[in-house]
């Protein structure tokens, strides 16, 4: 403990405040004490603004306990009441006789249903919910042993590389290991292929960039679809009709005069054949009415 100052004991006023000073620590330490059983308070600088700043504190901190003890009062005085107001529940005492007088086999059926609801967190116990729920928990086994098979394929596989990367290595490291005597020229390939390569890489990003932003921003709706099936009907009409008059022209030659010459033959024999059928018909007219006055040829 400090000794006071001659100033102080000789100043009323100084040694009240010192006084009070002296109080207001006490109550902190006691206050600190209190909070911290069974330990001790840690150490820290006493000084005027750390006794205001525990001050506040501990002014705080009984206000907090004291409301808290009120409301904890409170509460235990509202459950006293209502446990001496309650009335007696005739479910309670209905599911209470029920379970009093179950069998054994319906003791121990209703214990595995609770117990079920319980570890699949369903309180009401619905049995339909239940073996969903059991269901949707086989699924997820069966799932997961997939998943489980699969990764033991994975680790033999990476197994089997781990031994024969070994064994390489081993073979690699012995004095017996000779490199292949074509060995230089395939690394001078090698780094020839590379530099190629990595001087076409800004380009080909460059690309895959453009066709990126190309498929971003013009993505095909139904609509546009639909225009374009009826574009391609369209079009397809008219290759069939080309398809046709080509078809007419079939047989003929490549050159253009010689096509034209073999055109015009086939024209006059058209013509000539148009003139015999009607030749023939009008023979087959006198013929089948030999009455009539014959019609001059023209």
């Amino acid at each position: 403990m400090s000794i006071p100052s001659a100033s102080t004991i000789f100043s009323p006023t100084l040694a009240r405040q010192a006084l009070a000073t002296t109080k207001d620590w006490n109550y902190i330490d006691a206050w600190l004490s209190r909070h911290f059983v069974p330990g001790s308070p840690p150490a820290f600088e006493r000084n005027a603004d750390t006794l205001r700043a525990l001050l506040a504190l501990a002014a705080v901190n009984e206000s907090v306990d004291e409301e808290n003890d009120l409301l904890s009062k409170a509460d235990a005085r509202c459950l006293s009441e209502l446990r001496q107001n309650v009335e007696p529940d005739a479910r309670s005492d209905l599911l209470g006789s029920l379970e009093s007088n179950l069998t054994p086999d319906g003791k121990k059926g209703l214990d595995a249903l609770s117990e079920t609801a319980a570890a699949l967190n369903l309180p009401f116990g619905d049995t339909e919910q239940m073996a969903t729920r059991i269901m949707n928990l086989h699924s997820t086994a069966f799932s997961l042993e997939q998943i489980g098979a699969r990764i033991d394929v994975l680790i033999n596989h990476l197994q089997r590389e781990l031994e024969l990367g070994t064994s390489f290595l081993q073979e690699v490291d012995g004095d017996k290991y000779q490199s292949p005597p074509n060995l230089g020229k395939q690394t001078m390939e090698f780094q020839r292929k590379t530099k190629l390569l990595a001087a076409k890489l800004p380009e080909l990003r460059e690309r895959i960039s453009t066709l990126a932003a190309c498929e971003g921003t013009t993505k095909p709706t139904v609509q546009d679809i639909g225009v374009e099936e009826k574009e391609f009907r369209s079009i397809e009409v008219l290759v069939k009709d080309l398809e046709g008059q080509l078809k007419s022209y079939h047989g003929l030659p490549h050159d253009t005069d010689l096509a034209r010459l073999e055109l015009e033959a086939l024209r006059a024999e058209l013509t000539a054949l148009k003139k015999e059928r009607d030749g023939m018909f009008e023979g087959l007219v006198e013929r089948e009415s030999p009455n009539k006055q014959r019609i001059p040829r023209r």
